[in-house]
C-alpha cells in the first residue's frame, strides 16, 4: 500500500495542496504490481493514488473514487519522484486541467520512470521506499444539466411559496462534499413572458447532523443574455435548503424557444460546520462540547480575564487517534451576532494542528483582538438576549490521517532540498549581480569614449 505520511497545504490562489505517500520498493522489483493508497479528500472529493509497473517502467495515476453522474471535476495535478541526495535529480510530471467524470476515473502516465534508473540513481529512502508526492491545485467543480421546459403554462403563484412543488423543475442529484445535492427552479409566469422571473434554490439531502457553509455559482441559458448569480455563500441550517435567488427573466427567454434550459451549477465549497453556544458571564459555565463530522468530541472553552477574549479549543477523543498516525484538522471561528443568525461579524484563522494519541489533549489557544467588555456587553450584539450566551460557529476545513507521526529521517530530505535550493539561488544572485556589474562597466567605458570623440 501507498502510505499517506504528509501534507502541507500553501496558501495560494489556487488552493494548492501537496499529498506525500511512502511507496514501498516491491513495485520495483516485482512485476507486474499495483499499490494503491486509501482514500483522501481534496476539494471536496475523495481522491486515491495507485502505483504500478508494467514491463520496464513505473506509472503514478490519480483516482476520483466516488465520479457523479453530470459533474465534471477539473484540476491541475503534478507527481514528483524525490531523490534522497539533489533536488535536481528529481522526477515530475505535470497534467493541466484534468477532467474528471464518470468516464474519466483516472488521470496519470503510465511511462512515469524506469525501475534501474531509480535504483541507480539513489531514489530509495532509509527503509528502502520510494518517496511520492502529489501536487494538487485549482480545482473546480461543475454539474452541467439541461431542464427540460413543460409544455403547460406555469401555474400563477409567488416566490414566498417555494413549498408548492407544482411549477417546480428539479435537478438530478449529484455528490459533492461527501453529500447529496440537487438544484431546484420556481418559474413564475405571472405576468407576461418578457417580465416573468424564476427563483433558484440549491438543497441538501444528506449529512443534516451539521450545518454547512457552501459558495457556489449558477448561470441559466447558454447566450449572450444567460443569468449568471456570480458566488453566494450561504449557511445552511438541518433542512438542507438555501435562501432562494430571484432573477428577472422567465425560463422561455433563457432557454431563448428552445424546449430544454442549459443549468450550469459551480460548487466551490461546501464547509460543514458544528454550532454551539457558550458563557462568557461565567466562568463555571464557559466550556461547551461538540462534535467535527467525523464524530469526534472537541471542547470549546472562553477566556474573558484578560482585556480580550480568548478561545481555547481541545481535541477530547485524542485518546482515539490510532497508534502509529497523525491526524491533521484545519478549522475557523466565527461568531454570530445576535440580530440574526445568518450575520456573522468575527472570523478567526483558520487554525491547524497535527494531533498524536496521548492520554489529554493540552488546547489550542486562538486570540482575538474583540475587547471584553464589548463582547461581554448584555445589550451588544454578540449575546443572545435570553439566555445571555455567545453563539460560535467552529468550520472544519481539513482533516487528514497520516502515517508516522513523529519526526523522521525522511523529513530531512526536504530540508536537505530546501538547503540546496536557497544556495542555487544565492549562486544565481551572485552571477547576476557580477553580470550587472559587467555591463555597468561597459557602459562607463563606451560613455568616455564618446566623450573623447566629441573633443575638439
Amino acid at each position: 500500500m501507498a502510505q499517506f505520511c504528509r501534507f502541507v497545504k500553501l496558501h495560494d490562489r489556487f488552493n494548492a495542496q501537496v499529498f506525500t505517500f511512502m511507496v514501498p520498493a516491491t513495485v520495483l522489483h516485482n512485476c507486474p504490481t499495483e499499490l494503491s493508497s486509501k482514500d483522501f479528500v481534496y476539494g471536496q472529493q475523495s481522491w486515491s493514488v495507485k502505483v504500478a509497473s508494467r514491463e520496464r517502467h513505473l506509472g503514478a495515476f490519480l483516482t476520483l473514487s466516488s465520479p457523479s453522474p453530470g459533474l465534471a471535476c477539473i484540476l491541475d495535478l503534478s507527481f514528483t519522484l524525490v531523490n534522497a541526495q539533489h533536488f535536481t535529480k528529481n522526477i515530475t510530471f505535470v497534467e493541466k486541467n484534468s477532467e474528471y467524470g464518470p468516464d474519466h476515473k483516472v488521470h496519470g502516465r503510465q511511462t512515469f520512470a524506469e525501475p534501474e534508473d531509480l535504483l541507480r540513481r539513489h531514489f530509495l529512502h532509509d527503509r528502502g521506499e520510494l518517496m511520492l508526492e502529489l501536487e494538487m491545485r485549482n480545482i473546480h467543480n461543475a454539474y452541467h444539466f439541461f431542464m427540460r421546459l413543460p409544455k403547460q403554462p406555469f401555474h400563477h403563484h409567488h416566490h414566498h411559496h417555494l413549498g408548492d412543488a407544482s411549477d417546480r423543475m428539479e435537478s438530478s442529484y449529484f455528490l459533492y462534499g461527501l453529500s447529496d445535492w440537487s438544484l431546484s427552479l420556481f418559474p413564475d409566469a405571472s405576468s407576461t413572458e418578457a417580465d416573468g422571473s424564476v427563483a433558484v434554490q440549491l438543497q441538501r439531502h444528506s449529512s443534516f447532523d451539521h450545518l454547512c457553509c457552501v459558495r457556489y455559482r449558477v448561470l441559466l441559458g447558454d447566450s449572450e443574455e444567460a443569468f449568471d448569480s456570480g458566488d453566494m455563500e450561504q449557511i445552511l441550517d438541518a433542512s438542507g435548503i438555501s435562501e432562494p435567488c430571484t432573477l428577472g427573466a422567465s425560463v422561455s427567454r433563457l432557454a431563448r424557444g428552445r424546449p430544454s434550459l442549459r443549468v450550469s451549477l459551480r460548487m466551490r465549497s461546501a464547509v460543514y460546520i458544528s454550532e454551539t453556544s457558550v458563557s462568557v458571564l461565567s466562568r463555571c459555565k464557559n466550556r461547551a462540547h461538540l462534535y467535527d463530522r467525523d464524530k469526534q468530541a472537541w471542547l470549546l472553552e472562553t477566556d474573558t480575564g484578560g482585556k480580550v477574549v480568548r478561545f481555547k479549543l481541545y481535541y477530547t477523543d485524542v485518546s482515539h487517534v490510532p497508534r502509529g498516525f497523525t491526524r491533521y484538522v484545519s478549522w475557523r471561528l466565527r461568531l454570530v451576532t445576535s440580530s440574526s443568525s445568518s450575520s456573522t461579524t468575527a472570523v478567526l484563522g483558520p487554525y491547524n494542528k497535527y494531533y498524536v494519541q496521548q492520554d489529554l489533549d493540552e488546547g489550542f489557544v486562538m486570540n482575538t483582538d474583540l475587547p471584553v467588555t464589548e463582547v461581554t456587553d448584555p445589550h451588544g450584539i454578540y449575546l443572545d438576549p435570553v439566555d445571555r450566551k455567545l453563539t460560535v460557529y467552529l468550520e472544519w476545513q481539513e482533516s487528514h490521517l497520516m502515517m508516522t507521526p513523529h519526526y523522521c529521517s525522511r523529513d530531512d530530505v526536504t530540508r536537505l532540498h530546501k538547503h540546496q535550493m536557497t544556495r542555487e539561488i544565492m549562486a544565481l544572485q551572485a552571477e547576476n549581480y557580477a553580470l550587472e556589474k559587467q555591463v555597468y562597466s561597459y557602459q562607463q567605458s563606451m560613455a568616455r569614449k564618446d566623450a573623447r570623440g566629441q573633443r575638439p
